[in-house]
């Protein structure tokens, strides 16, 4: 019973991530088919770049708050559903490794949306909004470290890539060095966001490729 939860929970989750912040503002703002828009994805980036900057910011905000408020909400219905005694041993559905499983499915949707051909966009705000929930202090020593990149150097595809394989460097050294921290983790939790920043860092290397940007 509970892994079939699991399972159910994971399919949800990569359904929710199908769901397009970037294609829903571009169509109810400016009646635009974000895939017919200058790079033709369907992210944060294409927005700001093609459409509007205020818009781009909106949709980056949007998609930070999807991977978040997803996270917490599953979070506390599971918890929830563990008080009420209804399945017994639901506990481990909201273990962070199980959690890492629901966040890694809703980011793939968002990437590699069946709903709209696995046209997706880049995830780096979702990913953003999904560390923020597993690792906040490392993601917002990061994103200070990509502002500050962006502000300095104007270097938006480096910090991009900054946002990706820095807040998972810091909590590997993090969960090395302090205990308190470590004690808040479960065992596997940093290599499988290793995994999952790994698997990030190389679809933007694709779509970067792709797109010519290299």
């Amino acid at each position: 019973m509970i892994y079939l939860i699991m399972f159910l929970i994971a399919v949800a989750a990569y359904f929710y991530g199908c769901f397009s912040t970037a294609k829903m503002v571009a169509k109810t703002f400016r009646s635009l088919n974000i895939y017919k828009v200058g790079t033709g994805l369907a992210d944060t980036e294409n927005i700001y770049a093609h459409v509007s900057r205020l818009l781009g910011v909106l949709v980056g905000l949007l998609d930070i708050l999807k991977a978040l408020l997803f996270l917490l909400v599953t979070e506390l219905l599971l918890r929830l559903l563990a008080r009420s005694g209804a399945v017994p041993g639901s506990e481990l559905l909201y273990s962070k490794n199980i959690m890492l499983i629901y966040g890694l499915a809703m980011l793939i949707g968002h990437c590699l949306p069946v709903t709209h051909r696995f046209r997706g966009g880049r995830g780096i705000f979702t990913y953003t909004g999904f560390l923020l929930y597993f690792a906040p202090w490392p993601m917002l020593i990061a994103l200070l470290v990509a502002w500050l990149i962006i502000m300095i150097w104007k270097q938006i595809r480096f910090a991009q890539y900054v946002i990706v394989i820095l807040p998972v460097l810091l909590t590997h050294v993090f969960y090395t060095f302090i205990p308190l921290f470590r004690k808040e983790l479960p065992p596997y939790f940093v290599a499988i966001i290793w995994g999952v920043a790994i698997m990030m860092g190389a679809l933007n290397f694709i779509v970067s490729k792709k797109l010519g940007e290299f």
